[in-house]
């Protein structure tokens, strides 16, 4: 189930395979991100490990919060949402997350969702671009990982070279990316 906080109405999202509905997750299968939707990172502003964020009915859920200006004219501000494991889903609390970080740092904000891969069991770590529908509604596009074999890889190898690393605590080289020798 998703919850949508402005319209405060909870709905399923549904996958349509061998001809059944199956209940899905709405960050299953996205669609990755491009890289022209990442701005470059400057200075590092706000990193809060404990972060309280709204998850609504009077109740608030902690991650770990880092704001960077972009290294952008004019300045932007991009904002990196790490869920920490507790009760509340950073997920869930998407639309709730982003209102109060643009209220703070204004339109220009560009929210990542950072899932850390679980400690114990499966799945990968994920980097997840949020971004707000004109009914207030989150819709996320993949950052990292993604396939190989999509057109925007190259480009998001070649911004998790450059600026992943200090969202992900891993050095560049850990990214895929690598420039072709004729360029």
């Amino acid at each position: 189930m998703y919850h949508n906080p402005v319209a405060g109405r909870i709905f399923r999202v549904w996958l349509y395979h061998n001809g059944g509905r199956v209940p899905q997750s709405p960050m299953e299968a996205l669609t990755p991100a491009s890289a022209d939707d990442l701005p470059p990172l400057g200075e590092l502003i706000a990193d809060d490990p404990f972060w309280r964020y709204p998850t609504g009915l009077a109740r608030e859920g902690v991650a770990h919060l880092r704001v960077w200006r972009t290294a952008t004219v004019p300045a932007g501000y991009l904002a990196v949402v790490t869920e920490t494991g507790g009760a509340a889903s950073v997920t869930e609390s998407a639309g709730r997350i982003w209102a109060v970080l643009a209220g703070r740092f204004g339109p220009s904000l560009v929210l990542l969702e950072h899932t850390p891969a679980p400690e114990f069991g499966e799945g990968p770590e994920t980097l997840d671009l949020v971004r707000i529908g004109p009914d207030g509604s989150p819709h996320w596009s993949r950052v990292w990982p993604t396939q190989e074999d999509n057109p925007r890889h190259a480009g998001l190898e070649f911004w998790m070279a450059a600026h992943g690393h200090q969202i992900v605590s891993r050095p560049a080289s850990a990214f895929e990316w690598c420039q072709d020798e004729d360029d």
